[in-house]
């Protein structure tokens, strides 16, 4: 017969209060999403009122134009892209994935981007997979098939042809035309997504029939080659307050706050109120009140002294940057700078994330300064930033009837003193939107 036993276990929990709570997530905030945290606030609180009822008066189009920095370049360094995860996250939540198929399609949603395609190979997502979870591939492939037919449908897609393949599928598996489009898609197998794509030439090199042909290429062209977007942020939907500024004055370089967060002040009459209110129940409810809105004022002044140190100190080591631009920029990690502080490293990352810097060359968003390093026969870090600014100049001032393969310029660089494999060189041309040589070629 079993007996029933009781015993008593001592543990330790750290439980963060409601408060340290709402002072992550002021920090974490950029002035945008700050300032409408406030106007919320502020409703629940009679005792805080802005000082300056001021709006944010950056003007991005002037500054970018001005200091000719690319808005792609700004645009696809915002954390706030992330939307397309988030959204395909809730939508997790409430498939019919089991508790251990959910861990699983958490990773392969980390590896979409903005466009809905998956960064990563599957080799790789299932080697990531069996670190938390047994799963075999026919796993994988029914989750990554699952998640695929997620709305937007086509998103974590392997590439082109996979993604238009299943918006096929989905919406037009009944049209007259499906046979035709599915047989020009088997030719789109490996296309690049960011390659230009002719879809007349191809339809024409496959049927000659122009009345199918022409009623096929309008079949295709109701398909999205790039899903994600249909929930990613668009450009001209999205504004950029920076939270820092950086300026030369007397050959030193100055990092300053800008004028773009809240400035909030205590309700002198509700403090009188509180001062003369005789009945307890209403006493209480002003003193918390009155406890919170000191508390919101001091985390604003934290977050902004925070942003600024972190700044201040990414800048120490990015000085070069201000000088000469990508090529100047050095390795760097949120832990160096952490280590500095001596924060926490979520804090530096908070105090990162989705916040941007006005430089004399442009915005940035603060994560952009961090980067990957490569080695050198010296024994010095470069980053991988520098390394595709230097693509970027060998290209542009290449021979253009005999363009550099990636070979030659991983030769170039060994030739220099700095290791970077032929794949790696391949890697960032193509984050720089550069064609392979032989499409560079320009003919007599």
């Amino acid at each position: 017969m079993n007996k029933l036993k009781q015993s008593t276990q001592l543990k330790q929990k750290k439980v963060l209060s409601h408060q340290t709570r709402q002072a992550i997530n002021i920090l974490q905030l950029n002035s945008l999403d700050l300032h409408k945290e406030i106007e919320n606030i502020i409703l629940e609180n009679p005792f805080l009122e802005k000082e300056i009822d001021m709006e944010p008066s950056y003007n991005l189009e002037h500054s970018v134009r001005s200091n000719n920095a690319d808005i792609e370049d700004i645009l696809s360094y915002h954390h706030d892209s992330d939307n397309l995860r988030e959204y395909l996250y809730k939508q997790l939540d409430t498939s019919s994935f089991s508790e251990e198929e959910k861990k699983v399609a958490l990773i392969i949603i980390d590896c979409v981007d903005d466009n809905g395609y998956l960064t990563e190979d599957l080799r790789e997502i299932f080697i990531q997979a069996n670190r938390i979870s047994e799963v075999s591939f026919q796993d994988i492939f029914y989750i990554l098939h699952t998640l695929q037919r997620f709305d937007p449908i086509g998103t974590c897609a392997i590439d082109l042809c996979d993604s238009l393949n299943i918006q096929l599928d989905h919406y037009h598996k009944e049209s007259n035309y499906y046979d035709d489009a599915k047989h020009i898609l088997d030719t789109l197998k490996g296309v690049d997504i960011n390659e230009k794509l002719n879809f007349d030439r191809i339809v024409k090199l496959i049927n000659n029939n122009e009345i199918s042909n022409e009623k096929t290429l309008a079949l295709l062209k109701r398909l999205n080659p790039k899903p994600g977007l249909i929930i990613s942020k668009k450009l001209n939907t999205y504004h950029i307050y920076p939270d820092v500024i950086i300026f030369k004055r007397n050959n030193q370089w100055i990092v300053e706050s800008t004028k773009n967060t809240p400035v909030l002040t205590m309700n002198r009459e509700y403090i009188s109120l509180m001062r003369d209110s005789k009945i307890k129940s209403d006493k209480d409810y002003l003193e918390k009140n009155y406890n919170q809105a000191k508390f919101i004022i001091k985390s604003i002044s934290n977050r902004n002294i925070t942003i600024l140190n972190v700044c201040n100190e990414i800048f120490k080591r990015q000085s070069r940057f201000l000088n000469d631009g990508d090529i100047g920029i050095v390795p760097m990690t949120l832990k160096e700078i952490s280590n500095s502080l001596d924060i926490h490293e979520s804090t530096v990352s908070r105090a990162t994330n989705n916040k941007y810097v006005q430089t004399p060359r442009g915005v940035y968003e603060l994560k952009y300064f961090f980067s990957s390093e490569l080695s050198t026969d010296t024994g010095k870090m470069v980053s991988s930033k520098a390394i595709m600014k230097m693509i970027d100049e060998i290209i542009k001032n290449e021979d253009k009837m005999k363009p550099s393969s990636d070979s030659q310029i991983s030769k170039y660089f060994e030739d220099q003193g700095i290791s970077v494999a032929r794949r790696t060189v391949t890697k960032y041309r193509e984050r720089l939107n550069i064609e392979k040589s032989t499409e560079r070629r320009v003919k007599n």
